[in-house]
């Protein structure tokens, strides 16, 4: 019996994803439905893949494939049906991971901050002291303001701060291991997974990782990656923190990069169905405000990228 590996199971994936965006463009194209017949028959992951996503979608009311005409040859089955109970139980888990991909993280945040901001959302919060913070989306944060210090923690996402000065009681924030203190007034910090980056737009920043203390500059950022790397570099001051006024701007990155700055702001899942996509390399401004029709702008302008929106909650970005 043939074993599948992960890697096998995820190509599988983001094919399914593929044939999906195939099918609902061109649910008339006999070449197209036979082709994806003969796929299906391909491999056993083919099939579990495409069984996941459609019992995933189907549930939320989101057909996602016409069924072969009856005069198609039928796609051979290479594995045994399942019993009812089962297959139930596939797609109730499948359905679940899905709604957990839309709810969860945002709810999370909202059980465990003291300021918190949903998908799509952005907040902005007057600390007693007379600081500011402005929270992007899926973002939060824990505020203790007490006599001699002012710490925030920053729980996920990102935030932007602008802070009163007070050489009595330094302003520091912390991001996982790393912290920030402040010698300036304006800053960004972002926790991103494992990996966190203190940029700063005004002033002057302390950061502290371990045994490493480095200070920036307005117009220096630095990353710390999860292995425990560090990146830095120089970006344009008006382009930190610039999501704040409804844009991002990329500079030769892949399109894995702009999505990752899309996601916080649409209420939903995008995904991009295959790693060739996910590399290429795109320059713009793209408006979040408005994320589906970012990702459309992004896929005009580059002539081979599709963006089909599946239903309300699912995107798919893939080669045209």
């Amino acid at each position: 019996m043939a074993v599948t590996s992960e890697a096998d199971r995820e190509r599988a994936s983001d094919e399914a994803a593929e044939w999906l965006v195939r099918l609902r463009e061109a649910p008339d194209d006999r070449d197209i439905e036979a082709r994806f017949a003969a796929w299906r028959a391909a491999a056993p992951a083919h099939e579990t893949a495409w069984t996941e996503i459609s019992q995933t979608f189907e549930l939320i009311g989101e057909p996602l494939a016409r069924r072969p005409q009856a005069d198609a040859e039928p796609a051979p089955r290479l594995r045994p049906k399942r019993v009812p109970g089962l297959l139930a139980a596939g797609a109730g888990i499948a359905l679940a991971a899905f709604a957990a991909a839309l709810f969860l993280p945002g709810w999370m945040l909202r059980l465990e901050a003291d300021f918190a901001t949903a998908a799509g959302e952005w907040r902005e919060v007057k600390l007693a002291d007379g600081s500011s913070v402005e929270l992007a989306p899926l973002s939060g944060i824990d505020v203790s303001l007490k006599e001699g210090r002012r710490e925030v923690r920053l729980l996920a996402g990102q935030a932007f701060f602008r802070v009163t000065p007070d050489p009595e009681r330094p302003f520091q924030v912390e991001a996982k291991d790393v912290r920030a203190t402040v010698l300036g007034t304006a800053f960004e910090v972002r926790l991103d997974g494992t990996e966190t980056a203190v940029a700063v737009a005004e002033g002057r920043v302390r950061v502290d990782h371990g045994a490493l203390s480095r200070v920036l500059v307005a117009g220096r950022w630095l990353q710390v990656e999860a292995t425990g790397g560090l990146r830095d570099g120089i970006r344009a001051e008006s382009e930190i923190g610039l999501w704040r006024h409804g844009e991002i701007v990329a500079h030769d990155q892949p399109i894995a990069n702009v999505v990752k700055e899309l996601r916080p702001y649409f209420n939903g899942v995008i995904v991009i169905a295959s790693d060739s996509v996910a590399r290429r390399r795109v320059t713009g401004v793209y408006r979040l405000h408005e994320p589906v029709e970012a990702l459309r702008a992004l896929g005009r302008a580059h002539g081979d990228i599709a963006v089909t929106q599946v239903s309300p909650w699912l995107v798919i970005v893939s080669a045209n």
